[in-house]
């Protein structure tokens, strides 16, 4: 008669403990590999690519701008011809980039000094061929522009002076006139912002628009080039009515800037 053997049962913490068993010596088998790879990795790098890495970082992580604190009544120091040629004009005419006339250069000043110094000043306030207007800085003054010119022009043979040519004062008619204009047909727009309108009261682009001259806003406004609706939107607008409203939104914006400037400033422009 054959004999029969009775296998003894597992029990589960027996069970467990022999599949741990069976992955912890795999499991060390594997931290011990990546230890000796990181190992060989480790002494093959360049001594040099921590600082590398680092450096990589930083610029990564730099600013994109630098905020500057600056003073809004802080009073603007009129810069010389000779400051603003080396700040701003010498970057083409020292050069002669673009076809700019090279400093110094009489013979190519010479046929730009005959077209006579208001030419020049109106080609560089307003921009002419490749040059653009006031030499590519609009914060320069009309007459920081015309010392710039007059200091080229002067050392190519001219004998020039920085004087600006004064625009005519608007009548207290004009003004009311415009103002009556503004009201109807500008104000909606330029009271608020609308559309991307200067409003009066916006000091900073109405200093830019001023520089260009009343003969440039007076265009812009009637043939609607910086954005706004031609004659404000009412084609009927005669020409008139609206240099007036320009005018008018010129003056008021002038006593805008004023205010926003120390007495001393506003009493010497």
């Amino acid at each position: 008669m054959a004999e029969h053997l009775e296998m003894k049962k597992t029990t589960p913490q027996e069970f467990l403990l022999a599949l741990v068993g069976g992955l912890f010596a795999p499991l060390i088998a594997i931290i011990l590999i990546i230890v000796y790879i990181m190992g060989i990795q480790g002494s093959q790098l360049d001594v040099g690519s921590s600082e590398a890495e680092d450096r990589a970082i930083r610029e990564r992580i730099q600013p994109f701008g630098v905020a500057l604190a600056v003073d809004p009544n802080a009073p603007k120091v009129e810069r010389s011809g000779e400051q603003v040629y080396n700040e701003v004009c010498a970057s083409c005419h020292g050069a002669g980039a673009l076809g700019s006339p090279k400093y110094k250069d009489a013979a190519a000043w010479g046929k730009r000094i005959a077209q006579g110094y208001d030419t020049l000043l109106t080609h560089a306030l307003k921009g002419f061929n490749k040059m653009p207007a006031r030499g590519g800085d609009p914060d320069l003054t009309d007459l920081e522009v015309a010392r710039g010119v007059v200091y080229m022009a002067n050392a190519a043979g001219a004998k020039f002076e920085a004087v600006l040519k004064k625009e005519p004062e608007p009548t207290p008619e004009i003004l009311a006139r415009g103002q009556a204009v503004y009201a109807q047909d500008c104000a909606r727009c330029h009271d608020t912002g609308l559309t991307g309108a200067q409003k009066l009261t916006d000091t900073a682009a109405w200093d830019a628009l001023i520089k260009q001259g009343k003969e440039y806003l007076y265009k812009a406004a009637i043939e609607g080039t910086l954005g706004g609706p031609a004659r404000g939107g009412n084609d009927k607008l005669a020409d008139a009515d609206v240099k007036a409203a320009v005018d008018y939104m010129v003056d008021q914006a002038k006593k805008a800037i004023a205010a926003t400037r120390p007495a001393q400033q506003t009493a010497a422009r």
